[in-house]
């Protein structure tokens, strides 16, 4: 795995505003996961917190480019002979529940720089989007397909609070598509599992708004139809099923 020479002094300059850090070292690394991980080296004063001093660093002086995706703790820097960081000899931060070279790993954060409440604020939002545009765009995609005119009370209203509902879950099902991977990914899954994890969430959320306006307009004994919208609708969302649940039973770092 190569590193890289760049230099990141801003970076390191602003590291050692923490009052509890001593040294540091910054630099960027090649992993698996792609190229150019920034990583930070640190000596501290008694213990800390890698995810504090990285949201210390979520700050207006650094961009999201330049703040590591990993700091970690060392207890000292190595130096060469004529005294600068040999980083050739820093050790490579590895996902949990992974080893490099047979040594115990050290955790690669996969911190998105959203808080768990940020994360869920933003998901109602991309939620509450997206059943916007799936109501405006229902009628004119499915004509007819949530007319209740001759559905009486309390049927219609029990009728206009399941589509109101299919068209929540549409968007959140986008906003899934949109923010929701880095989180699955930090569950140390295998790459291909948690991507097809990934789209089987959004499936299953963003499924139902377009399969119940098919199903409205289809008629009972239109079998052409009705096969096709088994197979692509039905047999798709079980299949989504089976896999979140390979991925709830895969092992974590497991291949």
């Amino acid at each position: 795995m190569a590193r890289d020479v760049t230099t990141y002094d801003d970076v390191e300059a602003e590291l050692l505003r923490h009052p509890a850090v001593l040294e540091c070292a910054v630099t960027t690394i090649d992993t698996q996961e792609g190229p150019e991980t920034l990583v930070a080296y640190v000596v501290t004063e008694g213990r800390a917190d890698p995810a504090e001093i990285r949201r210390f660093l979520a700050r207006p002086r650094l961009t999201a480019a330049r703040r590591p995706r990993a700091v970690i703790p060392v207890p000292s820097l190595p130096r060469t002979d004529s005294g600068e960081v040999d980083t050739a000899q820093l050790p490579l931060p590895v996902r949990p529940g992974r080893t490099a070279g047979g040594k115990s790993g050290l955790a690669l954060s996969d911190d998105d720089g959203l808080g768990d409440g940020g994360l869920a604020m933003i998901l109602v939002l991309a939620a509450s989007l997206g059943a916007i545009v799936a109501y405006v765009l229902t009628d004119p995609l499915w004509p007819g397909s949530t007319d209740l005119s001759a559905v009486p009370q309390p049927w219609a209203g029990l009728f206009a609070g399941l589509y109101t509902a299919e068209c929540l879950s549409f968007g959140l099902g986008i906003g899934f598509l949109l923010f929701g991977y880095r989180r699955m990914a930090r569950m140390g899954r295998p790459r291909a599992l948690t991507v097809a994890a990934h789209l089987s969430v959004v499936w299953l959320l963003a499924a139902w708004w377009p399969q119940d306006n098919f199903y409205r307009l289809a008629s009972k004994t239109d079998w052409e139809r009705q096969a096709a919208l088994v197979y692509g609708f039905n047999i798709t969302l079980m299949i989504a099923a089976a896999v979140l649940v390979a991925f709830a039973v895969r092992e974590r770092g497991s291949d």
